[in-house]
């Protein structure tokens, strides 16, 4: 937890010295905390920080960072929630980032793990 607050602290520190590039990173590691700290009934808000962080990477052309977060949020989905439609929607939207960046072993990866949430199962 120490090398979270660390690594919290400087990506901070690099939004407030004005580095753009570090704000979808910021946004994910927001949506991380809020997932591990998840309080009942929070769950909407946890799913906002993901999504926006999906959307901040996205639009800053870091495409591999967007299928990193779609896929802890469908990890999330997943174990915390249960939503298996959204996870698969998300793992799907993984999968195809990563393929378009050329991760093809992240894309096997992620075939394997999820095969059964991918094959429309709701066991993992």
């Amino acid at each position: 937890m120490a090398q979270v607050k660390r690594i919290d602290k400087d990506l901070t520190n690099s939004l407030k010295n004005k580095n753009p590039n570090v704000l979808h990173y910021v946004s994910l590691l927001n949506a991380e905390k809020a997932a591990l700290n998840q309080k009942k009934n929070q769950d909407d808000d946890v799913r906002k920080l993901y999504n926006d962080a999906i959307s901040m990477s996205a639009r800053g052309g870091y495409v591999h960072d967007a299928a990193l977060a779609q896929e802890r949020f469908a990890d999330y989905l997943l174990s915390s929630v249960g939503d298996y439609e959204e996870a698969k929607y998300h793992i799907e939207g993984a999968i195809q980032r990563y393929t378009n960046w050329g991760a093809m072993g992240v894309v096997e990866h992620l075939h394997n793990k999820y095969q059964d949430v991918l094959a429309g199962s709701s066991t993992n």
